[in-house]
């Protein structure tokens, strides 16, 4: 079987840059990843199918594929809890089978992956700067020992210099979803000020006051503060309430 040849350093770096500039959010910069990586291993005749686990405070999900297989083979593993990927991101450790039907790693997962035509894996951690996140680059074949020691020395050359470009990616992620919570956060603030001046004009009550009248009232009707509040402006006529931000 023909090695593939696995680009410089500067070039995979190169490669890398260019996917984050082309693609429009971290999502698309991570499924295109995904591909690219299960190209770079993919051979004539041996299709790797790849995808890309991230763990958090040890919940782990898939979030990239290089194509749906991928992704269902990922998936497969958080059935039972186990399996290459989730040891691979927990412990942080490489995990290879060359050859799934002569492993007894995991029995119940190796049965099933077999059932489903793959033969081996090899799954590589990504280092991230956050303590809290791992991360780990799955690669399938449908063939046993599809992955020798030159092709996982390859894979291990190739996580270390994709590692900063996945780094990027999720730490804008993580920016993105955080300026989301303070976005959400303060159109919650702004319908909640809004029903307080509205209660301190019709009961000519303390701001305090009338902020305790809101939570009393969310309280008793087991509803959010936020759906309160809306509903105290709309009975005043004031409609849906909106944060404008310049």
């Amino acid at each position: 079987m023909e090695e593939p040849q696995l680009a410089g350093p500067t070039t995979v770096v190169a490669e890398i840059q260019d996917l984050l500039l082309d693609t429009p959010d971290v999502e698309a910069f991570l499924e295109e990843l995904a591909r690219h990586s299960a190209a770079m291993f993919s051979t004539p005749g041996n299709e790797v199918f790849c995808g890309i686990t991230l763990m958090r405070h040890r919940s782990a999900g898939t979030v990239a594929s290089s194509g749906e297989r991928a992704r269902m083979l990922d998936e497969l593993q958080y059935n039972f809890a186990d399996g290459p990927c989730l040891r691979a991101c927990r412990e942080i450790t490489q995990v290879h089978i060359p050859d799934f039907a002569k492993d007894n790693t995991w029995p119940e997962y190796n049965k099933i992956v077999t059932e489903h035509g793959i033969r081996s894996v090899l799954a590589v951690p990504f280092p991230l700067s956050d303590e809290a996140a791992t991360a780990g680059l799955n690669l399938y074949s449908e063939h046993p020992n599809a992955f020798d020691q030159a092709a996982v020395q390859r894979a291990n050359d190739y996580v270390q210099q994709a590692s900063k470009g996945l780094r990027l990616a999720v730490l804008i992620a993580e920016h993105s979803q955080t300026a989301a919570n303070l976005r959400a956060a303060m159109e919650s603030r702004t319908v909640i000020d809004v029903a307080t001046g509205i209660i301190i004009a019709q009961n000519r009550c303390t701001q305090e006051e009338a902020i305790d009248l809101i939570k009393k009232a969310s309280s008793n009707r087991n509803v959010k503060l936020r759906a309160v509040a809306q509903a105290i402006v709309e009975s005043a006529g004031g409609g849906h309430v909106q944060t404008y931000f310049k």
